[in-house]
């Protein structure tokens, strides 16, 4: 009892910050952990062909969000309710209406271009309509939940996820174990969307309450001009973090891809670890550079840069287990790809920072910019790389591009005059030296002794430094060594 009294107010004396990033965390581990706990569930209750229906229909849809709401959620939401903190209804109320209206334009564009759209998006009609059904609802719930992430009351954020991520499972299982052969595809997908549409509705409902169906077509101005240029950004990211899969599937084949994409699991934990971090911190980086608290806002950013980094390095040396458990013996060649891929994230979570501020200042076309030129120089790199050295290379073509894409960014604030917001000589010799740390891990997959001997040296830092990295997580502002 004592124990738990302890962490109780030790989780008390923490920054609204830091649990708020907890509570995404743990959200976001939530919402992983059940789709891999589920994934092996559909995979034996339906047909493969049925399964790769709900394949394409993901990929269809992240890809089509995109478009059809401009992902404001992602980008122009937080500076909204961090510029009209005195008016949020009516702002979030307005663009909502701008998505749907997006969202409109878009349905009406398929209907027109139906018969030439059909075949390369190959979805039963039923399918796209639930996908319009739910572009329409979709982003009240977004909008919600990131008010929520801005206040910093992460309560209902962890709530609502676990429910969503709950319900959405369980209909999708039941609804899939009372259909035909043929109709599985079709009623997963009917479980999981309509769960999300219906949490939309209500959320919907709570938006147009608070608003007053006060529509506001100055924050449709304000949205377009800062999230327009943003679009190709959302969609050259998506290129940069998919397209290896697609060009390693037809330059060698879908085996190979089978091996990166179970590496790449690794690294997609780590990157939801990554996102609920620079979630909750958004409204924090905003207030500081309104206070100009440049030395604040850098050595947060180096704090969770380390931290981060003893994640991934932990990651990395833990890679042999964690293919072992996600797949046979034939995907063990798979630990090779995930050093690369792991240094890619970390380099994806140095570039966001700087992304963030330069969101902050509303310099969305250089951000396009930088995303459109990485997104260019992958597709080239792979297509050169590939065939030569296989498809370990993948990995290595996306970390050089997310490299370029810090590189590229820590210019444009320098350029813009913000060099002085992070240290970029200390966050440049932090992330080369993890990426040189986590590709010499390399060597240790061959001597499971000097693996496991890293490994414990890792843990018994943490231990000698855990004051310090408790300090750093609670967002305490003073920050002394021990």
């Amino acid at each position: 009892m004592g124990h738990i009294k302890k962490l109780t107010n030790k989780y008390k004396d923490m920054s609204p910050v830091a649990k708020t990033s907890i509570a995404l965390i743990i959200a976001r581990f939530f919402q992983k952990g059940l789709a891999m706990i589920t994934g092996p569930i559909f995979t034996r209750i339906m047909p493969s062909s049925e399964y790769g229906i709900i394949a394409t229909f993901t990929t269809w849809q992240s890809v089509l969000m995109i478009i059809a709401t401009l992902n404001m959620s992602s980008g122009v939401f937080n500076n909204g309710m961090h510029e009209f903190k005195k008016d949020r209804n009516s702002f979030v109320f307005s663009i909502l209406t701008l998505a749907n209206t997006c969202t409109a334009i878009c349905c009406v564009l398929y209907l027109i271009f139906k018969p030439w759209l059909d075949p390369i998006i190959n979805m039963p009609p039923y399918l796209m309509m639930l996908m319009g059904v739910y572009f329409f609802t979709v982003p009240a719930y977004n909008y919600f939940l990131g008010r929520k992430r801005f206040e910093y009351k992460y309560i209902p954020i962890l709530i609502i996820t676990i429910a969503v991520s709950l319900i959405s499972s369980l209909s999708a299982i039941l609804l899939v174990l009372f259909a035909d052969e043929s109709q599985k595809a079709v009623a997963k997908l009917t479980g999981s969307e309509l769960t999300f549409i219906l949490f939309g509705i209500v959320f919907y409902i709570i938006t147009v309450i608070r608003g007053k169906g006060k529509l506001n077509f100055k924050y449709w101005k304000y949205a377009l001009i800062i999230n327009l240029p943003l679009v190709p950004h959302y969609l050259s990211m998506y290129v940069l973090a998919g397209s290896d899969k697609i060009m390693i599937s037809n330059m060698i084949g879908t085996s190979a891809t089978a091996i990166y994409n179970v590496a790449y699991t690794v690294a997609a934990v780590l990157l939801v670890f990554w996102e609920a971090i620079d979630a909750s911190y958004a409204p924090w980086i905003y207030q500081k550079m309104d206070d100009e608290d440049y030395p604040a806002l850098h050595k947060r950013a180096k704090s969770i840069l380390l931290l981060f980094a003893g994640f991934a390095m932990f990651l990395t040396l833990f890679a042999p287990e964690i293919i072992r458990i996600l797949g046979p013996e034939e995907y063990y060649e798979g630990i090779y790809i995930i050093p690369s891929v792991v240094s890619g994230v970390f380099f994806t979570a140095v570039f966001s920072l700087y992304i963030r501020i330069e969101v902050y200042l509303k310099k969305s076309v250089s951000i396009m910019i930088g995303s459109v030129v990485a997104a260019g120089i992958n597709l080239l790199l792979n297509w050169i790389a590939i065939p030569i050295f296989g498809y370990l290379a993948a990995g290595y073509t996306t970390l050089i591009c997310y490299i370029l894409l810090a590189f590229f960014h820590a210019l444009n604030l320098k350029r813009l005059g913000y060099s002085k917001v992070y240290n970029n000589k200390v966050i440049a010799a932090l992330s080369f030296a993890l990426c040189a740390i986590i590709i010499a891990c390399l060597i240790t997959y061959q001597f499971p002794i000097l693996r496991y001997s890293l490994i414990a040296a890792l843990l018994v830092v943490a231990i000698i430094k855990r004051k310090f990295i408790i300090t750093m997580i609670k967002g305490k502002k003073k920050v002394k060594q021990q």
